[in-house]
């Protein structure tokens, strides 16, 4: 993830922190990073018991054969977020990735990069835009932290912010700017999941928007959309050839391949598709 990690992060599965049971079936579903889930999954009397999972899972040696881990905690602005941060600076693993929901400055980043430094602990932050008043800050929210590595779009709490409907101009607008201000501070930009779990249509053309528009991953609620994900955010055999045919015409100053004039944007992009393998 840019500087943060050498992993593959193309696929997000979400899992209630209640479940540790779906944690560990998440090693066999071929996500790359699953998610503990302390917040919109989990009920206001549960969120207790969800925390004493997550720091057992938190405080046991690290399993290698687990994906790659991150936990969304409660927002910082509640009670519930509040303790979930007092327990995450205890615990002797961090999760790879922090995802701090409803986002809306970078006031909010700010706080939780400087009691993980207090403490000594690291964790890649992903903050999650999902109001008008997130999105009119996220130039700033991405660039709050040396630690934020990627932002997430919440579609589901976006839309019911601005009164949009699922396929709205006004949802593929505010997706294409997380992609656009993920681009600007050298991030990942991360997208919302597919809620319609058995439309394999309506998941396609979500991925193909994501693609199109500059995304590197995307989350999802069931394991069924896993393997679509990581094929979509795997570059293509094809693609990989071209964008090796590109760096090295690149490298000769000036070169054409397939028809097009290959430049330094040209270049930038193979980069990125060698670096997707």
């Amino acid at each position: 993830m840019s500087d943060h990690s050498v992993y593959a992060t193309r696929s997000w599965l979400f899992t209630p922190a209640t479940r540790p049971d779906r944690l560990l079936s998440a090693a066999r579903s071929g996500v790359d990073v699953s998610i503990a889930d302390l917040e919109d999954s989990v009920s206001s009397a549960e969120k207790p018991d969800a925390r004493k999972n997550l720091l057992a899972w938190l405080n046991t040696p690290l399993d290698e054969t687990m994906p790659q881990l991150a936990v969304r905690i409660n927002s910082v602005s509640t009670r519930f977020g509040l303790d979930d941060l007092a327990a995450l600076l205890d615990v002797s693993r961090m999760p790879d990735f922090l995802l701090l929901p409803k986002i809306e400055s970078p006031d909010q980043v700010a706080l939780v990069a400087s009691l993980f430094d207090q403490a000594g602990k690291t964790s890649v932050l992903v903050p999650l835009i999902e109001s008008a008043r997130g999105m009119f800050a996220i130039e700033s929210i991405a660039g709050a932290s040396s630690h934020v590595g990627a932002l997430m779009f919440g579609a589901a709490d976006y839309a019911s912010d601005v009164r949009a409907q699922p396929d709205s101009l006004a949802l593929q607008l505010a997706r294409c700017g997380v992609a656009a201000a993920c681009a600007s501070a050298g991030i990942e930009a991360i997208d919302a999941p597919c809620f319609a779990i058995h439309d394999a249509d309506l998941l396609q053309g979500d991925l193909a928007f994501a693609l199109a528009n500059g995304f590197h991953g995307k989350a999802t609620i069931h394991p069924s959309h896993i393997e679509s994900i990581n094929r979509a955010f795997t570059p293509s055999a094809d693609r990989v050839a071209r964008a090796k045919r590109v760096l090295e015409a690149n490298e000769q100053g000036v070169g054409i391949v397939d028809g097009r004039m290959v430049d330094e944007a040209i270049a930038r992009e193979a980069r990125s598709v060698l670096a997707a393998i």
